[in-house]
C-alpha cells in the first residue's frame, strides 16, 4: 500500500512538472508577452477631456502636446532603465568600480531631474492652454495624480 503511495505521488508530481515546462516553453515560443492592459494614458486622457470639457481646438491641440510630451518622456524613461541595469551590473562586479559607480548615479539623477522638468513644462504647456475655470480643474487632477500610488510605499514596506 505504501509503496501504491509513493508510485502515484511520483508520477502526480512528474504530471505536475510537465505541466509546468509546458508552459514555460509555450510563454517562451510565444515571446512570453501577457495581454496588455488598457493603454491607461489613453484612458486618463479622454477622463481628463470629459473633467475639463475641452473644445475641439483644445482637444487638438492638447494632443499634439501629448505626443510629444510622452514621445521625449518614453525615451528618457528607456535611457533610466539601461543606466539603472548597468549600475546594477557594476555593483556585481568583483572590482567594484567606485568613480565609474559614481558617474553612473549622476548620469541617472541627470535623467531623472530631466524628466521631471520634462513634466513640469508639460503641465505648463496644458494650463497656458485652459481657460481659468479649467485650470481650476486642471490643479484638481495633477494634485489627485500627484498624490496618489506613488506616494504609497512598496508592499511590505512600513509607511512614513
Amino acid at each position: 500500500m505504501r509503496r501504491n503511495t509513493v508510485y502515484v505521488a511520483a508520477i502526480f508530481l512528474t504530471v505536475v512538472n510537465l505541466a509546468a515546462f509546458g508552459a514555460l516553453l509555450y510563454n517562451r515560443w510565444s515571446n512570453g508577452q501577457p495581454p496588455q492592459p488598457p493603454d491607461i494614458r489613453a484612458q486618463r486622457f479622454e477622463q481628463m477631456k470629459r473633467e475639463l470639457s475641452l473644445s475641439a481646438e483644445q482637444t487638438a491641440q492638447l494632443d499634439i502636446y501629448r505626443t510629444t510630451f510622452h514621445g521625449e518622456l518614453d525615451s528618457l524613461t528607456t535611457q533610466l532603465v539601461l543606466a539603472r541595469t548597468q549600475l546594477a551590473h557594476a555593483l556585481w562586479q568583483p572590482m567594484k568600480d567606485t568613480t565609474r559607480i559614481n558617474t553612473m548615479l549622476d548620469d541617472i539623477s541627470r535623467l531623472q531631474s530631466t524628466a521631471q522638468r520634462r513634466v513640469i513644462s508639460h503641465l505648463l504647456d496644458v494650463r497656458s492652454m485652459l481657460n481659468p475655470e479649467q485650470q481650476k480643474q486642471f490643479l484638481a487632477i495633477v494634485l489627485e495624480r500627484f498624490s496618489s500610488r506613488s506616494d504609497e510605499p512598496m508592499p511590505g514596506r512600513p509607511s512614513r
